[in-house]
């Protein structure tokens, strides 16, 4: 559970009760605090830059008067944490951020909290749309490492080849806000100029085909990562879900790319901390609409556990890591290093589920896993699988 903890003179995230009515919104917000954490600590530690790109900075319906519910506090909060501990062994890498904002107004709103900005994080607001600031962005990024968050409000002003260019220039990673809801409420709609613009979306006219399909969502959400794989020439590219707060469905997946094994462990991290929360955070919201609706006290509805949605959506997962696994071997030898970011490009399988079924597969003699240290318990990078 969130609390709103503070860190020497900076903030985490606000807490749930500021969220209401837009619990996804915080699930977000709790995604990106803790990856961009992780991600600008590891590349702060090695490297002499980190810049974090936000491309759509607003609007913003925050219930925090100094914007401390938003992503720009967010991402400012916790890259000055990462500074200063970084610091306090001896690192002292230029960390920048770096604001994408079209609406004159909001730009107004953006400029002044980063006025109000202390800390060592070296800031800059670009007026326009992400679009129109395409040559802007990859000048602030430069030859650095940079982490670029694409969180539109629907499909359009980041079209595919658009964004290809961002991608392909990119030393580093994206995540992208893959608006799901909005996407799959207009899929049907067969006017000229929503396809256009789904095409551009997708850079593929290849969603049309998707639209009876039996799963549509897998299906769609699949071909956009692919796209986004390809567009950056990313080695791993996958999603985490996030269902809406009431209803067993998705409101969005953020999609993630990268170039670099660890960049995928530590997304898959990240998503198994959010699993838990969006666990908590739908529980509270579903417990709290029931007793709207019936105006009995919340505590009558005991917790449930972990939902059923949840729990088939693990299953299935976890079966499709085993199957990956085998798929693997078969071609021969993999080293773990290898083996490892590839399964977990599966959404909902972390570095424990893959270790599990490995060292379950070695003790019933269907792999043997060389290089597994005599009291060794799990494999490691330097071990080789093998089918036994």
């Amino acid at each position: 559970m969130s609390h709103d903890r503070s860190h020497g003179n900076y903030f985490y995230m606000r807490p749930i009760e500021y969220y209401k009515d837009r619990e996804q919104t915080y699930l977000k917000h709790f995604f990106l605090e803790r990856y961009l954490e992780a991600v600008a600590y590891r590349i702060g530690f090695s490297q002499k830059e980190f810049v974090y790109v936000d491309c759509f900075s607003g609007p913003w319906r925050a219930a925090d008067e100094d914007l401390g519910d938003t992503s720009i506090r967010i991402a400012l909060d916790r890259l000055n944490s990462v500074r200063n501990g970084l610091a306090q062994q001896k690192r002292y890498p230029t960390i920048r951020a770096v604001f994408v904002e079209k609406s004159a107004s909001a730009f107004s709103t953006l400029q002044k909290v980063l006025k109000e900005h202390s800390g060592s994080v070296k800031t800059t607001a670009l007026l326009g749309s992400f679009e129109d600031n395409l040559g802007n962005i990859l000048q602030e990024v430069g030859s650095a490492f940079g982490f670029v968050f694409v969180d539109p409000t629907g499909w359009a002003g980041f079209a595919m080849e658009n964004l290809g260019p961002i991608l392909s220039g990119l030393r580093g990673e994206v995540m992208v806000n893959f608006m799901f809801d909005f996407i799959n409420r207009f899929l049907n709609f067969r006017s000229s100029a929503n396809e256009e613009s789904m095409d551009r979306c997708f850079g593929t006219d290849k969603w049309r085909a998707i639209r009876d399909a039996p799963d549509r969502e897998s299906a769609l959400v699949e071909l956009y990562v692919e796209q986004v794989r390809a567009a950056g020439k990313f080695d791993y590219a996958s999603f985490t879900r996030i269902l809406k707060p009431l209803h067993e469905r998705a409101y969005f997946h953020l999609v993630y790319a990268t170039r670099n094994a660890k960049g995928m462990e530590k997304f898959r991290d990240v998503e198994k901390k959010v699993a838990t929360e969006q666990e908590f955070v739908r529980d509270r919201a579903q417990r709290e609409h029931r007793e709207a609706k019936t105006r009995q006290p919340a505590f009558d509805f005991p917790s449930q556990g972990p939902s059923g949605i949840f729990q088939e959506d693990r299953a299935r997962q976890l079966d499709k890591a085993e199957a990956k696994i085998g798929e693997m071997l078969a071609s021969g030898s993999i080293p773990y290093e290898v083996l490892q970011p590839r399964v977990l490009e599966i959404p909902l399988v972390w570095n424990s589920d893959l270790n599990d079924i490995l060292v379950r597969e070695h003790r019933a003699g269907r792999i043997a896993i060389d290089g597994l240290a005599p009291r060794g318990r799990v494999p490691k990078a330097g071990c080789l699988i093998r089918k036994s």
